[in-house]
């Protein structure tokens, strides 16, 4: 994508992007989508014409996801007008791409959030005064200079949409689980749940002096796949104490969990 740009009043334009000229780096697969200018003199506020066509900006990011060619990435560039010295027009320039991008995410925040859309919007680097697109010895030039650019294309990869790494995981010592210090709150759920359902008996206490393991395996001795049918039901025994565990307000984290169906396995194969 090439943006004809004047070096001055009556040079012949160059194809070369302005981009090149600062010595940044080309984005590609993005469009020159509109010029939000007109921004007054020294302010980075956006004005009520310029939130206006952040407003319509936006409904064409919601109606492009209603088509084959949903807007995945917009690109917002800041200029200024040749008023004031290089370093402070290019930080003008950043405050402007700045107040674009919050109002844009403030009117889409609640489609983000639901999935509706998935998009991005980055600030690129202000070239402040490099590239002006009209003439900055006028009073209307100037103020067609004092503007955002704003660039759209489409999805770009997952890795894009959070740049930022992931934490590691806490290294906390988590506590193991006494599976026989539940709450009786939760002891009382799991004989209500099976009275409830009546398909879902619970498992008959084995004969002192035998493990519950053990005694599966003799209930279920003429039965094909007996090893793995006893596993089946020790594991699902497993799992309803701890969704039950969690339905009644109880937290765990993956070690805990590992830890609880570990603990589980084992009591199974204690005497009782």
């Amino acid at each position: 994508m090439y943006i004809v740009v004047r070096s001055g009043l009556g040079d012949a334009p160059s194809s070369e992007p302005w981009r090149s000229r600062l010595g940044l780096r080309p984005q590609p697969q993005a469009l020159r989508f509109m010029n939000l200018d007109q921004f007054r003199w020294n302010e980075a506020s956006l004005t009520a014409r310029l939130r206006l066509m952040v407003r319509q900006l936006a409904k064409h990011v919601r109606l492009s996801w209603q088509s084959m060619q949903p807007i995945g990435v917009i690109r917002l560039v800041g200029h200024t007008d040749n008023t004031g010295p290089e370093k402070y027009n290019i930080n003008l320039g950043d405050r402007r791409a700045q107040a674009v991008k919050d109002e844009l995410e403030n009117i889409l925040k609640e489609d983000m959030l639901k999935g509706r859309i998935r998009i991005v919007i980055f600030v690129d680097p202000s070239p402040g005064v490099s590239a002006p697109t009209a003439d900055n010895r006028t009073r209307e030039g100037r103020a067609r200079n004092r503007s955002v650019e704003v660039f759209i294309g489409g999805p770009p990869p997952k890795t894009l949409f959070d740049p930022r790494p992931v934490p590691p995981p806490p290294t906390v010592k988590q506590p193991p689980i006494d599976l026989w210090t539940l709450p009786e709150k939760i002891k009382r759920r799991i004989e209500e749940r099976d009275e409830e359902q009546r398909y879902n008996k619970p498992v008959p206490p084995p004969p002192p002096g035998k493990s519950l393991q053990d005694w599966l395996d003799e209930r279920l001795d003429r039965l094909p796949q007996q090893r793995r049918l006893r596993d089946a039901i020790l594991k699902g025994s497993c799992r309803l104490l701890e969704e039950l565990f969690g339905r009644e307000g109880g937290t765990l984290s993956d070690k805990q969990k590992e830890d609880f169906r570990t603990q589980c396995r084992e009591e199974a194969k204690k005497p009782i």
